[in-house]
């Protein structure tokens, strides 16, 4: 019943955004940072993200993957309904990290977890780094999933 609630008020404040978001033809920062966490609440990418934790645990990563590469065209979709053209770039430089997070992840295995983590490891970036602060500090609030 919460769940249904929650999803509920999701969709209303989806459409209030979108209402706001349409007069002013580009979305507030806050505004943004919502839509976000909205539309992660919409596509449940919590839920899916622990539907997987079991397989992640045992080193298959693939489904959690594919929750990373939803998660990557909710922020590039966002990126694109700003006004704030910093944090446009922020949420862009994190999709593209996050879609090259997926990618390693998609081919990880229990057998290859050393190897998947030097990967990862390697893909960190400084500017890729700021951009996330820049994200964390703009919407500090924001869910993310790499």
């Amino acid at each position: 019943m919460i769940k249904k609630v929650a999803a509920a008020t999701a969709v209303l404040g989806l459409a209030a955004t979108v209402l706001v978001g349409c007069a002013s033809g580009k979305l507030n920062t806050q505004d943004t940072c919502d839509y976000v966490n909205e539309q992660v609440a919409i596509k449940q990418l919590l839920q899916k993200s622990e539907d997987v934790s079991e397989d992640l645990i045992a080193g298959d990563m693939t489904g959690y993957s594919l929750v990373i590469d939803e998660y990557s065209g909710i922020l590039n979709d966002a990126a694109e309904k700003t006004k704030d053209k910093k944090l446009a770039k922020a949420l862009h430089a994190t999709a593209e990290q996050s879609n090259q997070v997926s990618a390693v992840m998609a081919e990880g295995t229990s057998s290859n977890v050393a190897q998947t983590d030097q990967k990862l490891t390697a893909l960190e970036d400084q500017d890729v780094s700021e951009a996330t602060e820049y994200l964390g500090v703009k919407c500090p609030e924001l869910e993310s999933f790499s």
